[in-house]
């Protein structure tokens, strides 16, 4: 029998709450695109520059500071400016909304497999919850999940489409390790307080890290109109 406790905590009805409170706006704002939408990839962008600077100012180690605060800029600007790109393309509300879903139902399966099943850890030294079966029951998530994003992108090539999710669903759990990562070495739980039950923008965001500059690079050397 599961453990209730491992899911119905105080933090997760918190999560859960933050969750559907923002999930529509986020959608809409999508949805609406032009100016609303890349003023909020902008804010976003600054905000996570924002709460890069408080972690770099709490590090211990001030020797490699500058070599952080380059890749802060790296690390902010290629995923915004990316988000931005691929909502330039003439289905790009769509193609946005499919790379967020895509993010959201793996990390949900991943937490929920995770939780439930537990088993061998994924990366023990660097992100101690994480779990192969966690891992594992987000792909699936993502593969199942892809069928019903073909029919939503009008995609002729259901089985590429589903290669890319899968893909995608693999990228946006090794973001969160490397997010996951970057607080280890800056010894803090969460990048910041922005969002209650989630940490700080960059806690939230961390599946787009990698995730953003692969769709959009397909994008750019889509030969097969996979969109």
């Amino acid at each position: 029998m599961v453990n209730k406790n491992k899911f119905f905590n105080r933090n997760f009805f918190t999560r859960s709450l933050t969750a559907l409170i923002l999930a529509p706006i986020i959608l809409l704002i999508i949805k609406v695109g032009g100016f609303i939408y890349y003023a909020t990839v902008i804010i976003m962008a600054i905000l996570m520059g924002f709460e890069w600077n408080d972690m770099i100012n709490s590090a211990k180690n001030t020797k490699h500071k500058l070599i952080w605060k380059i890749t802060a800029v790296i690390y902010t600007t290629i995923p915004c400016a990316s988000l931005i790109f691929i909502m330039n393309h003439h289905h790009g509300h769509k193609i946005v909304t499919w790379l967020i879903l895509t993010i959201w139902i793996t990390d949900i399966s991943a937490y929920m497999c995770g939780r439930s099943i537990g088993g061998p850890k994924l990366l023990s030294k660097v992100s101690p919850n994480k779990t192969w079966s966690g891992l594992i029951g987000g792909v699936l998530a993502a593969a199942i999940f892809s069928h019903f994003a073909g029919n939503y992108l009008g995609s002729e090539h259901s089985k590429m489409l589903t290669s890319l999710t899968i893909l995608l669903a693999i990228y946006a759990q090794i973001g969160d390790l490397i997010e996951s990562w970057i607080k280890r070495i800056f010894e803090i739980k969460d990048s910041g307080n922005m969002i209650p039950g989630h940490g700080g923008i960059l806690d939230r965001v961390d599946g787009i890290i990698l995730t953003a500059p692969k769709v959009a690079l397909v994008l750019a050397l889509d030969h097969w109109h996979l969109f």
